[in-house]
Parts: structure tokens; sequence; C-alpha cells
């Protein structure tokens, strides 16, 4: 493209803004006579969505705006900042919902607050650096390329768009101009930097910052001089994952406003700072060891998206969007709730992945994968060939005719264009099988059903990034397969009749009868026009998709990806956004997976409605069943987020829990360590007191009580041997709950304070529950003696979260112990009555020495103690596995005489959901302790609330 500099970088005079015919010039007039930059911004956005989207925009930009600059009288306003002079803040949203729009929106906000310096950390990677910057132009400025410089009175903007827009772009030590930087301050006119997240422009960045935003400037300002930090893409490179860590760019980042790497807060008492991370998936900012000065630690905010349901208040993960389906964000419920139970409408394909079968070979196995994998392509591929000839005969459009024509301007070739209709094959994490599949997609094209894998692709037709299908090829297959091809418009037109149960579904009927059109429309339009496009880092293949319409020799030409095939893999998890995308194929794999890393790749998740019916994911079923796990987990970080932004009387920038799963982890980027909240099936409390005596005496009370308390009756086996005692009442969850609380211990005492403690405060933040479920004795705090599993107060805090969420409570991130598939919400867990619990007391061979535990007639156990004499080494005793004889785990059966016994065959086995819990007492005789000691275990039944948290390692 050939750059008329002059025109790029303006007159050599600045002249203001306001002097000039904005109208003649093409700057957008929309904002004329308003002189705030919300206002400005407003009006390009309510161009774009509904008067509520707006509404909600601003609604939320303006709590992030009131935390990070907040505002206050001139003698006030250095208190508002912590004594480093650094405020920092978490913003989360959905995977492509729309968070450059709320940044700006914020960055808005803090021009009209007289911020005096906005950098915003746009990314990574170089596509999504100039993306972000074109749209900061057109819809915060108010500009295009051509005219920006006619704002400069106004407002800096660097780099200037003759910089970085031409093919010579400048280095960061060019494009940071820092004599127009000094002259904008002078005249007291903000300063906008948008740069990439990369390390040689942040140093250069800090460089440009310490020489123009000297101390004598900053000695001779009366107000504090206020800098605001958006970082984009906040989970990638900024995230510290530990304190040893060689990672730099968290400290480059840090020094913008510290000049030193190695400090954090502001080099100057007049320098004011806030970092406002963006991201959709915070895992790792969350989980990040608070030595990294960009930790949120002022607020947290989570952003909402447009769907059928949802207010401004209070705040729920949508809001209704008015324009119906159109409008609406299409993310996990969409794309794994919705539709999942409609045969042949669901958006998602799964397919079985192939496991080793009794009596076959790896070879053999290795084959039937192969096999397994050209048929989710050869399905992939038809699903995305045919649904492009649909849309196209609906829209009426030629794009053979509309890439055939150069037009004057970009609007007109935009015009005369059909929307973009592309697929992503996400083959494998490596970036040689990207150009693989690409191959494989051309050999695909070029032979018959069945002979893919023989079919040799000549040297010639392999030319990168950008490959073709064989049209002759195509057609042939077409004519083999007819009936497979034409199968896909029933099954569009399944998924559209379900669609249609939702507001203002704006979807054209597909006939069947126009199997005919549609079937010329693939041979003479689809077919010659698709293209096949490599993205990743390797110089061989494409830095970014292009669906803008391109300058050429005498005007404008059709954007060239408007039905395109995009090979890729992680590059396509950070920002960069396919436009028109219908079909995902998903075949990557991973040993242990990260819900982070890949809830970024589900880049099918976005504004889809205007062509949801054609949309399909095609992957395999545990990789569906991931997807599915990380969209509930997601949904509960998110609504923990929103509960606080609500109570305006708590802490809204208090630590926020993070789920994981048994099979996948949080983030691979920050260590961490799984916390089941289930205690198991048969947690043993351990503990003992043989230190204190009026601490021994106290939990020899718990017993006691219980045992003065209640009708209780001989528990004998089937052999007439007396096993101990068993109270005929059952107690219930909340009961034993408060038993266990009784316990008292001069070596464990959890503070509450600790990470272990506090998912409970969580899950009072999640749930909306005012009463504490976490009640240690806080007489002594100190760190936990013993695991969760093995705590009196964790576990009663569990039986209490049970309790709590019986009934219609919304619980994301739950699920049963015996369903680990199925939602709490979605189980009859919820409705299921709790679980009673029977008390018995396990008797020994020895008289207690307690007369309380004399008086009923109970006889002390044998155990050793633990190295540290504080705890048992073992507790459960007597074992058995079935028939008459059943060990201590189960032993009140023999009082309730049902059949079969719960096996305890193999390890840990669960009662099944419906049966009564255990609550088993051993009272342990111990000659150096001061009193007999009591501990206890317990038997729960399937059907308890469970989930994995994710805590700092």
């Amino acid at each position: 493209m050939v750059v008329d500099l002059q025109s790029w970088i303006g007159p050599l005079s600045v002249v203001p803004a306001a002097q000039k015919q904005r109208g003649q010039i093409g700057v957008d007039t929309s904002s004329a006579g308003q002189d705030d930059w919300w206002s400005r911004y407003r009006s390009a956005l309510v161009t774009r969505q509904s008067e509520s989207g707006v509404q909600i925009l601003e609604d939320d930009a303006r709590y992030i705006i009131d935390r990070a600059i907040p505002e206050s009288g001139p003698d006030a306003e250095q208190a508002a900042w912590p004594a480093g002079r650094v405020r920092t803040g978490m913003v989360v949203g959905s995977v492509q919902s729309g968070k450059t729009a709320s940044m700006l929106g914020v960055a808005a906000m803090a021009l009209d607050r007289r911020v005096d310096l906005i950098i915003l950390l746009a990314g990574t990677r170089v596509g999504l650096w100039l993306q972000t910057y074109e749209r900061l132009l057109a819809q915060l400025d108010g500009s295009t390329p051509e005219n920006a410089y006619w704002r400069r009175a106004e407002r800096l903007i660097l780099p200037q768009p003759a910089d970085i827009l031409n093919e010579q772009r400048a280095e960061p030590s060019r494009y940071l101009q820092r004599q127009l930087a000094k002259l904008a301050l002078k005249a007291g006119r903000p300063i906008i930097c948008v740069v990439p997240k990369e390390d040689d422009h942040l140093l250069m960045l800090r460089r440009f910052l310490q020489h123009v935003i000297d101390e004598p400037f900053l000695n001779a300002r009366q107000a504090p001089f206020k800098m605001l930090l958006l970082d984009d893409e906040a989970d990638d490179a900024s995230v510290l994952d530990s304190e040893s860590s060689l990672k730099v760019t968290p400290r480059l980042i840090t020094a913008l406003w510290s000049g030193d790497s190695d400090l954090s807060e502001t080099r100057h008492q007049n320098l004011l700072a806030s970092y406002v991370a963006y991201t959709a998936t915070p895992q790792a900012n969350f989980l990040q060891a608070t030595h990294n000065p960009l930790s949120p630690r002022d607020f947290n905010a989570a952003l909402r998206v447009p769907g059928g349901s949802g207010a401004l208040s209070p705040r729920s993960l949508t809001f209704t969007e008015p324009r119906g389906l159109s409008g609406y964000y299409c993310g996990g419920e969409i794309f794994y709730e919705r539709l999942q139970g409609i045969p042949g409408a669901a958006l998602v394909k799964p397919s079985p992945f192939p496991e080793l079968r009794v009596g076959e070979s790896q070879a053999e196995l290795d084959l039937r994968h192969q096999a397994l994998r050209w048929e989710m392509l050869s399905d992939a591929l038809r699903s995305f060939l045919v649904g492009a000839a649909v849309r196209l005969h609906q829209s009426g459009v030629s794009l053979t005719m509309a890439r055939s024509a150069i037009f004057d301007t970009a609007d007109a070739a935009r015009a005369a264009s059909p929307l973009a209709h592309t697929m992503l094959h996400h083959p494998s994490v490596r970036k040689g099988d990207h150009f693989s599949a690409a191959v494989d997609i051309v050999r695909w094209s070029m032979s018959l059903p069945g002979e893919e894998q023989r079919t040799v692709v000549p040297d010639e037709d392999i030319g990168l990034p950008e490959l073709r299908m064989s049209v002759e090829g195509l057609v042939k297959r077409l004519d083999a397969e007819e009936q497979t091809w034409q199968a896909w418009l029933a099954q569009f037109e399944t998924t559209r009749i379900a669609l249609a149960t939702m507001p203002s579904a704006p979807y054209q009927p597909i006939a069947l009868a126009s199997w005919a059109a549609i079937r010329c429309i693939l041979i003479e339009e689809i077919f010659p026009n698709v293209a096949i496009r490599v993205l990743n880092s390797d110089p061989a293949s494409d830095d970014r998709p292009r669906f803008q319409p391109e300058q050429v020799a005498g005007g404008y030409a059709p954007a060239p990806d408007l039905l395109s095939i995009f090979v890729a893999g992680n590059v396509l998890s950070r920002g960069l956004t396919l436009e028109g995308l219908s079909t995902s194929l998903f075949l990557r794999s991973a040993t242990e997976p990260a819900a982070d890393t890949q809830m970024q790749m589900q880049r099918w998740f976005g504004y889809r409605g205007p062509h949801l019916p054609f949309c399909r994911v095609l992957t395999f079923e545990d990789q569906l069943q991931l997807f599915r796990s990380y969209h509930v987990n997601d949904n509960a970080l998110k609504s923990e987020i929103m509960r606080k932004m609500e109570d305006e009387t708590g802490n809204a920038a208090s630590s926020i829990l993070v789920l994981q799963g048994a099979s996948f982890l949080a983030t691979s980027k920050v260590d961490s360590r799984k916390v089941p909240l289930s205690p198991g099936p048969r947690p043993s409390i351990r503990l003992v007191e043989t230190v204190d005596g009026g601490l021994a005496n106290a939990n020899v009370d718990v017993l006691s009580d219980i045992c003065s308390n209640g009708r209780w009756v001989p528990l004998a086996d089937a052999n007439s041997f007396e096993r101990g005692i068993i109270r005929e009442q059952p107690i219930g969850l909340l009961a034993l709950a408060d038993l266990l609380d009784r316990f008292r211990y001069g070596h464990h005492d959890p503070d509450p304070s600790n990470e272990l403690s506090l998912r409970w405060h969580h899950y009072e933040a999640l749930l909306g529950l005012t009463d504490r479920l976490f009640r240690p004795p806080g007489q002594a705090p100190q760190a936990y003696a013993v695991e969760p599993q093995s705590c009196p107060y964790s576990i009663a805090a569990y039986l209490r979260l049970w309790e709590a969420l019986r009934g219609d409570r919304h619980a994301p991130g739950f699920y049963p112990t015996d369903r680990p598939d199925v939602p709490w919400s979605y189980a009859d867990a919820s409705s299921a009555p709790g679980p009673r619990f029977y008390v018995a007391v396990r008797f020994g061979d020895q008289k207690a020495q307690d007369p309380r535990l004399i008086k009923h007639g109970i006889r002390a156990m044998t155990r050793q103690l633990s190295p540290s004499e504080k705890s048992l080494q073992t507790l459960w005793g007597t074992r058995g596995y079935g028939g008459s004889y059943i060990g201590d785990e189960l032993v009140d059966y023999y009082y309730h005489g049902t059949r079969p016994f719960p096996s305890l065959e193999g390890g840990a086995t669960w009662r099944p959901r419906g049966h009564p819990g255990l609550v088993l007492f051993h009272v342990i005789r111990c000659d150096t302790a001061p009193n007999d000691l009591v501990a206890m275990g317990l038997g729960l039944p399937h059907g308890g609330p469970d989930h994995v948290a994710a805590l700092r390692a």
C-alpha cells in the first residue's frame, strides 16, 4: 500500500481540532458538541449495541473506574491510594465476549477524570496489538488513521498511525516520540500509549516515561500525576509463577511506574498508578504468589454478557438482550447445555475416544484411531461446506462475482461481499502437525471416501501459508457421497427449529427441497473459493486472519478470509477472532489439561447468533466433558466475584476461590495443589489431646453428653459378640456439625486467614449464605495440624454446606460425589433429604478411666500414637469384607440388618446414596495422657456435594 506520509503525520504545526470542519475531513461527527470522552465513546457504542448492552457496559465500567481511579478532593487524592501509591485490580470477562469494549469504556471514563497517562498493553502478538490500536482510534477517539492528527490538540496517541500502520513499522525507540510527549504534558493534554506486551517495547516505554515524566516535572506539579495501565490478556505474560522466577515481563510492567524492576511502589510521591488486568481466564492471576506486584489487591470485577435473562441489578452472569438471540453471547450454556438433549440439533458432536479392546494390538488400535480422525475431519468439512452454501444461497450474494471486482471504497467492497464463513481445525499443540493437517484437508479434497490415507498430494500443490482444495476432487467426492452431504440440511434445520423457541430467533427455514440449488452453489461458488490457512508462530505461516477489504491497485478488494479454513493451535487462544466461525474440529489432547489454556482455545464462543444453526464443534467425548467442567467452574468463579461486587459492605478485593477437577488443572502457569471439598467416604478424626487435661476433659464431655441423651442399645455382630453400643435415634447434618465443633486441641486451632479456611468464606459468598460454615475455636489460631479431611471443624463446615445446598439453591461448580459429570443443580441431590447418622461407640478390651465413661459401660481401646503423640497412627481397627463378618467402618449395619452390606473390598467404598451414615467414637487408653482420649470415625453416604479447589502450592 502506498502511503502519503504527509497526510498521515499531518501539518507541521498543531491545529486545534475545534477549529476544523470535522465533517469535511471524515472525523466522526456523531459526538459533535460533546466535550467528554465517555459521551463520545457511548455514541459509538449505540450504533452496534442495544441500549441495554450499553447501560450494562457503562455500569460495569463505572464500578471498575471508581476503584481504579477513586474520585476525591485535591487534598485527599493520595489518601485513596495505599502506601506504595499503586492500586491493582482484576476484571474477568468471557472468551470473545467484548472485554476490549469494557477496556475502552474504562479508558474513556479515566480521561474524563483527568487521568494524565493511559497505557494499554495490547497482548503479546503484533496482530492483536494492531487490532486493538485500530479499535481505539475508531471507537474511543472517533478518528481514522488518515485524520487522527486533527485531534492532537485534545490528546496525544503514541504510537501515531504512520509509525505502525504501514509496512515499515517503526521500532519503539522511534514511535515513542519524546518531544511530542513533552509538548502534550506542557499543554495539559493526556497521553494514550498502546504498546504490545513484549519486553523490548516495555523496556523502551520505561525509559521514555523516566525521561518525559522526570523528577523535576513531578516536583513542579501541584496535583498528583495519575497513570492508568490496562492490561489485556493479563493471564499470559503478566503472571509471575514464583518469587525466584526469571520471568521479566511482570517486573518490566511494574517498572513503568517504579522505574526499577525490583521495586513496586511508584518512583515519586507525586506519581499515582493504577493497574487493571483484563482476562477471561484468571486462574493463574488468583493463584500466583502475592509477591507479584501485579496481583489484584484492591478490587475484582466480572463482566456480564447478553442473554435471555438478568437485569442491571442485582448482577448476574447474563443480562436480558432485547434484540433476542441474534445479540446473545454464545458460550458454554448455548454450546454445551441448551441443545444437547435434542437429537440432531446439538451444536457439539462428540465421538468416543478409541480405547484398546480385548485382544486388539496397538497397531490395530492406531488404525482405528486414524480412521476415526478421517471420519471426524470428513464430517467437519461437509458441515462447513454445506453450511457455507446454504448461507450464500439465503443471502443472494455471489462470492465469485465479488472477488472478481475492484471497488472504489472499502465500504462498497464490504457491501458487495457475503458474510464471513470460516472453519477452525485444531489438530495438536505442535506446529508441525498444523502443516500436516492442512495438507490432509487438501488430500481429503483429492480423494474418494476411504482413500484419503493412500492419496498423494503433489509437492506443487502445497503452497504455504495458503493452500487450495481440489475443485475436481470435491465434485467427485460430492457425487460419491451426496446423501451424506445432503443430510446436513436436515441437521441445520433441526437446530433452527430448536432455536426458534428462543426470543427473536432470526433464522430462515432451510428447505430440504433446495438441495439442487445448494449443490450448484457448492460446485460453482464454494469449492473454487475455499482457502486453507495455517496460523501459528512458524515463519512459513500467516500472522493473523484478514476480514477487512484490502487496498489493491485501482481500489479495494473483498476481504481475503471470507471463506477460509484455519489450521492453528495456541496462536488463536490469545485475542484474535475468527469472524463467521461455523465449524470447529478440536482434536488436541493433553496428559493433564489446564482449564485456563483450553478455555481460551474455545474460539467458537462469541456472538454467533446470526449464524448459530450452522455452528458445530466436533471433538472427543472426554474432551467435551472437560469443556463442560471448565464452563461450570468458570461460572462459579464469576458468580462469586459478582456477589462480592453487590455487597458494598464486604471486601471486593478479597481472594477468589479457583476450582479445578480430578482430571485437569486450573492452570499450568503456576504451581497449585488440589483440595477436594468432600472429606471422602470414611474420614477419621485421629487428633487426640495428650497434654492439656482441661481440653482432654472437654473432649470426653462431648462423648459423655451424647451418651446421656437418647436411648442406647448394645451393638452385637452376627456371632452375638458385643462390638459396642449404638444410639437408636440418628442425628442430622447440623447436629453432627455442632458435635464436631465441640472438640478442642492445644495443637489444632486452624487460622481463619489460612487459605484452607478461607475457602469456606468463598462458599458463603458464592451461595449467599448468612451463617458461617467454618467455626474453629479461635482460642489460639495456628496452622493446620492435619489435612482438612481429618479436621473436625472442616468436616463440620462440609456438613453445614451439604445442608445449605438442599433445596432450590443455585450451586455453580458443585456436583454430587456419585455423579461427577452432573452439576449439583441438575441432579436430584439438592432435593433429596439429608442423611441421618447413627452414633455408636466401639468397645475395646480395657477399662475406661473416666467415671463418666465407666458409667455407660464404655471400654477403652489400644491404639499407637504418632511420634508427636498428637494423633493416632491408625483409627479403624477390625476389618471385614462381606459375608457374616464386617469391619468397623460398617459396624452399624449389624443394627440396621441391611442386606447386602456395602463391600469394603478394594479400598474406600462409599455407603450407597440413601443409606444412613455412621459416627463411631473410639475411646483410647494411654497411660501418659491426663485422661481417656476420644477419637472418631465417620461413614458418609454418597450424594453429598463435591468439587476440587485449587490453592496456592
